[in-house]
């Protein structure tokens, strides 16, 4: 089995993920989409079973799309045509899914979602959830566009800023908001390289590594089932 990682800033990796996929049996490999140079694969959506799309600056808002992102969206239109594909999206990522899904993607009204924040459990009994005997799980927030929920698509998570934070789509597509796949050192980075975005709202950064492990257990938990579906 193959994977294919699309990264669309350098340092949002795919964070728990990747050990993930390789324990899973697959074969990871990475496309780096602000590596102008390199095309993606025609045919990349018939190659590789799993496509895990990642964070990013990128905007793909209704009307006013970052053009970069466009054979990326139409990748993920590509893969959702095909029955057998499994598709994850991360914040940027799940965006472009939401918005290959006929959903709307703009700026959320109230501004930024940063740093951490519990998200509520929709369905504490969806498949995705099992193993978690809780009724929220820890996210890592840092966004400022959001996404509805497309037509026919199963809402999860939800925050008290923006409800829509994760929902699936025929149990084989399924898109985050927020972030559960960071590790550490990736939010040790994250804190430096997107320090000014950052000082627009007031972000709960406190306890990193007790809330980041807390994240990493569930997050693990999650994938882990999406990855056995």
């Amino acid at each position: 089995m193959r994977a294919l990682v699309i990264r669309f800033i350098d340092c949002e990796g795919p964070g728990i993920i990747e050990p993930l996929l390789r324990e899973k049996g697959y074969r990871v490999s990475y496309h780096n989409a602000y590596d102008t140079r390199v095309s993606l694969m025609p045919e990349a959506h018939i190659t590789f079973p799993l496509i895990l799309l990642l964070g990013g600056p990128n905007s793909i808002q209704n009307n006013g799309e970052d053009p970069l992102l466009l054979p990326y969206l139409q990748l993920v239109k590509n893969a959702l045509a095909v029955r057998s594909s499994k598709i994850i999206g991360i914040c940027l990522g799940g965006q472009i899914i939401s918005r290959a899904l006929g959903a709307e993607v703009k700026k959320g009204d109230k501004g930024p979602e940063l740093g951490f924040a519990p998200m509520k459990i929709i369905d504490t009994q969806d498949e995705v959830f099992r193993g978690i005997n809780s009724n929220e799980l820890m996210g890592f927030h840092l966004h400022e566009d959001v996404f509805s929920i497309p037509p026919g698509a199963k809402h999860l998570l939800s925050t008290d800023m923006y409800p829509n934070q994760m929902y699936s789509y025929e149990n084989r597509v399924f898109a985050f908001q927020a972030h559960i796949e960071a590790t550490l050192p990736m939010l040790g980075v994250w804190k430096e390289v997107h320090k000014e975005f950052l000082k627009q709202g007031k972000p709960d950064l406190d306890h990193l590594e007790e809330k980041q492990k807390q994240m990493e257990e569930s997050g693990k938990i999650i994938f882990r089932n999406i990855l056995n579906l």
